[in-house]
């Protein structure tokens, strides 16, 4: 009896003790995952204590999304650097196509001169060779007097001298460009327009003065009538410089090449931008004068 008491004892003993009952030693614990027995006060900190670990938590998740963002940055960084790099080639191949363009350009204008100028002396040569051909008829007849062959021997040399100078004329590589530009005007002013516009045209390969020799090749197209030659010429002159003294020329010339082509609406514009830019010059006085015809 005593035994089994004893035993019964042991068990409920045994019993309490495995159930765990709060101690009063771990009381008000912060640092507890589980923390009871807490004033007002603790359970006040240990809600700021959750909030702030919850706050870092949120901070060390912005960190990793700003690192993600930064490694996609720099990887689009990378990509725009190789498209950058790719639009300056392009540009250099762009640079590169202009000039070829502009020397193409140069070698018309080049060959127009030539082929006229040879034509010229080829009018000459048929001169000699029909006076040639009369002498031999002649001397078939009867002997040359001393004046006709003078007179022969006088048209030879004159051809020859022609076809010389027009040698030299196609040669300007021991002449500097100050030189040649002020050839050029000189040409231009006496009319040899074909003269001019090589002089011209290798002064705008050598890229000297290139916004005046546009203008100047605009001015020879102008005067020979071909008024869509001159008002490209006008347009790049324009475009390298605007500030040029003939400017207001240049605009009048555009404005007549336009009414002169068809083209009377973009004629009444620059007109009207003569007249506004440059009121008080000549230039303007006759863009007035047109303008009122075309309205």
């Amino acid at each position: 009896m005593m035994r089994k008491l004893s035993l019964s004892l042991l068990i409920a003993l045994g019993a309490v003790a495995g159930t765990p009952e709060p101690s009063a030693f771990g009381a008000g614990n912060l640092d507890s995952a589980n923390p009871y027995g807490l004033s007002e006060e603790e359970q006040h900190i240990l809600k700021n204590k959750r909030a702030i670990e919850a706050l870092q938590k949120s901070f060390l998740k912005q960190q990793q999304i700003v690192q993600e963002n930064r490694e996609r940055i720099d990887g689009l960084q990378s990509i725009i650097e190789g498209l950058n790099g790719k639009i300056r080639s392009y540009d250099r191949a762009l640079k590169r196509l202009d000039d070829l363009n502009r020397s193409v350009d140069d070698l018309h204008l080049r060959t127009d001169a030539l082929a006229k100028t040879q034509e010229e002396n080829f009018e000459q040569l048929r001169t000699v060779l029909q006076e040639l051909g009369s002498l031999i008829d002649s001397i078939n007849e009867k002997y040359v007097d001393k004046e006709r062959f003078n007179q022969l021997e006088t048209a030879f040399l004159e051809f020859k001298h022609a076809y010389e100078t027009f040698l030299k004329k196609g040669d300007l590589s021991g002449k500097s460009n100050a030189k040649i530009f002020s050839e050029a005007k000189k040409l231009f002013r006496k009319k040899q327009y074909s003269d001019a516009k090589i002089y011209f045209a290798h002064l705008i390969k050598n890229h000297y003065k290139p916004a005046t020799s546009n203008y100047y090749l605009g001015e020879i197209a102008y005067r020979e009538g071909r008024y869509k030659d001159a008002i490209a010429y006008y347009k790049k002159s324009a475009s390298l410089y605007d500030k040029s003294s003939f400017m207001p020329t240049l605009l009048l010339h555009t404005a007549i090449s336009l009414e002169r082509i068809g083209d009377k609406k973009q004629a009444s514009q620059f007109y009207e931008s003569l007249i506004q830019l440059y009121p008080k010059s000549k230039s303007a006085t006759i863009a007035k004068k047109n303008l009122a015809k075309l309205r």
